[in-house]
């Protein structure tokens, strides 16, 4: 048996990434996933090649995480597929520049709705099926720049700071209403996904771009996404019942300095 078999797990931004990344693993370790993104073709592909390992283990959905009426619609019909959701992973986001000076009010607004607002709506509108499938997990993906500021990532630091704190409230919330629902949130140093490309391109761009971007990380490379699927994979598994209100730092060093 897998690490997290008949677990049934929820994942936004699925289509590729980090989002993908957990669907392989979780799939490999028993999990039924449900990947939903706004690119619903690239969910399609993800799902599909999960499937071809691990036959019906994914589905994807169309999903936009800002509106409530999508998430309604989205979890009902995971719930439906999967029979249920016991693992709920917030992973949908998206990177922004800009100082107090530069950032717009569109540009706060969005990166508040998207990397902050999403994740309370979705998780007030899961629990009544985390209630259902207990023991539940809800695995918030924030950050490192939610613990360390940065003057050009002004709304994104604000975002994903939020983001630490929002899971310990749920977590106490859910403890404290004697729910056997755990809350969590993982923050990553850049990771080799998509939305670090911008970050190597102001660096100059391929190699030289990198390797300016890991001089700040003290073991000297980017994360890989298999690097935080591991984090995932026990913070979706029963290994992790005694844990919640946790912060879990998956960041090559850069925060101790």
């Amino acid at each position: 048996m897998g690490r997290v078999a008949g677990k049934k797990v929820f994942i936004t931004g699925g289509a590729q990434g980090l989002g993908a990344c957990f669907g392989r693993m979780l799939a490999e370790e028993g999990a039924k996933v449900a990947l939903t993104d706004i690119n619903y073709q690239g969910a399609e592909q993800t799902a599909a090649a999960i499937n071809e390992k691990h036959p019906g283990a994914a589905i994807a959905l169309h999903h936009d995480v800002t509106s409530r009426e999508d998430w309604e619609q989205t979890l009902a019909e995971a719930a439906r597929a999967m029979d249920g959701i016991s693992v709920l992973i917030n992973n949908a986001g998206i990177g922004t520049a800009g100082n107090i000076e530069t950032e717009t009010d569109e540009g706060w607004r969005r990166t508040h709705e998207i990397d902050l607002d999403s994740i309370f709506i979705g998780t007030q509108l899961a629990m009544p099926y985390l209630k259902d499938n207990q023991p539940g997990s809800i695995i918030n993906i924030s950050s490192v720049a939610g613990m360390v500021a940065d003057g050009m990532m002004l709304a994104y630091n604000s975002a994903k700071a939020a983001v630490m704190h929002m899971s310990k409230s749920v977590a106490l919330h859910c403890a404290r209403s004697g729910y056997d629902i755990r809350c969590n949130s993982v923050h990553p140093v850049f990771t080799r996904t998509p939305i670090v490309d911008p970050l190597i391109e102001l660096g100059g761009g391929g190699a030289e771009g990198e390797k300016k971007l890991v001089r700040q990380i003290p073991l000297r490379r980017l994360g890989e996404p298999e690097d935080v699927g591991y984090c995932i994979v026990y913070l979706a598994s029963d290994e992790s019942r005694f844990v919640t209100a946790s912060e879990f730092k998956i960041d090559g060093g850069i925060t101790a300095q």
